[in-house]
């Protein structure tokens, strides 16, 4: 039985999805969540009982609370911890990057085997293409690489969830496709019904391709990361991507209008007015959620945001939610064939 402990766990999409694919292994991985103290104190630990995937019963699940900005609070709540898998999300800059640095010396501290910071986008590229990635996460994961923890900075792309945000609500299915994601639509809004699509512009003689883009779902990328647990190989520092899909926005545009019965309107974008638009904070780019999400469609027109599925390789056991199979299972079951996507 391996324990592994799950920062910011109890957030309703990732550290729900991850909670919930470790309690699905039938007892060979533990998760322990790790949340911050409350203000006016709060205990040590407590337990809840969470229902178990596939399962009509439920476990008891321990939550430690922590103080995040002392490195004895949270050395003392890994101690009998083999892995870290970190999902925080916080939006001031100093303060993710200094809690995660923390939690992970912690981890080395306890004697830990594996740490995993919280990535969960496009992958280490993006580093050095998004201010918020270079800002945030690329300092974290430098001081992972001059940790002597085994590591791994887990990559998904895009979250397929965006794609739930509308979609007809019967029986759960709207939940179900959120799974508990709360944000506004990125490039697709099936409920307006428009895609924005990057323009790749041609250089020299030579046509690119069509920019392309990964989605997993979030109920997926917990089930990855146990798998990943699973593995006897070291992680190896190294970037463990997984994909539901990669597909060009042209097939993402065709699967949508198929399965929701609807012809979308494709709102084109080019990289001069991506640029264009995050030098005129007036025309709109005014807070760090606008200009990450200019920066993300800048990236887009120059490819766009893949990611090697690796873990779809070393991990054949997991059958990730395609993005047909999304479209198809929470917005319509159309007549016909299926493609495979």
């Amino acid at each position: 039985m391996v324990k592994v402990a799950i920062a910011g766990g109890s957030s309703p999409t990732l550290g729900h999805s991850v909670v919930s694919a470790l309690l699905a292994t039938n007892g060979r991985h533990t998760p322990v969540i790790l949340s911050r103290k409350r203000e006016g104190g709060s205990p040590a630990s407590s337990t809840a009982a969470w229902a178990v995937p596939g399962s009509s019963s439920t476990a008891e699940v321990e939550t430690r609370y922590v103080d995040y900005e002392s490195k004895d609070s949270l050395v003392a709540a890994l101690h009998d911890i083999d892995t870290v898998i970190s999902v925080l999300l916080i939006h001031d800059t100093d303060t993710f990057v200094n809690t995660q640095i923390r939690l992970l010396h912690a981890a080395e501290a306890a004697g830990c085997r594996r740490f995993a910071p919280s990535e969960f986008s496009g992958g280490h590229k993006l580093h050095f293409l998004v201010d918020f990635e270079r800002e945030a996460k690329l300092p974290v994961w430098e001081a992972v690489l001059q940790s002597n923890i085994d590591a791994a900075l887990f990559a998904n792309g895009m979250f397929m969830n965006y794609l739930g945000i509308g979609s007809p609500e019967k029986d759960g299915n709207r939940a179900e496709a959120l799974a508990g994601f709360a944000e506004g639509p990125l490039l697709f809004n099936l409920v307006e019904g428009w895609v924005e699509v990057p323009v790749v512009v041609r250089e020299g003689g030579s046509v690119p391709p069509p920019a392309a883009i990964t989605m997993t779902n979030i109920r997926d990328i917990g089930r990855f990361i146990a798998a990943a647990i699973d593995l006897e190989e070291p992680w190896g520092k190294r970037e463990l991507g997984m994909a539901g899909s990669t597909l060009q926005f042209d097939e993402i545009v065709s699967l949508i209008e198929k399965y929701t019965g609807r012809t979308m309107e494709v709102r084109p974008f080019t990289k001069k007015q991506v640029e264009e638009r995050l030098a005129s904070p007036a025309e709109g780019v005014l807070g760090i959620i606008e200009k990450l999400e200019c920066q993300l469609k800048k990236v887009c027109c120059d490819g766009g945001i893949t990611v090697q599925p690796t873990l779809n390789r070393l991990c054949p056991d997991v059958k990730p939610m395609t993005f047909e199979e999304f479209l198809k299972r929470y917005w319509a079951e159309p007549s016909g064939p299926t493609v495979d996507a």
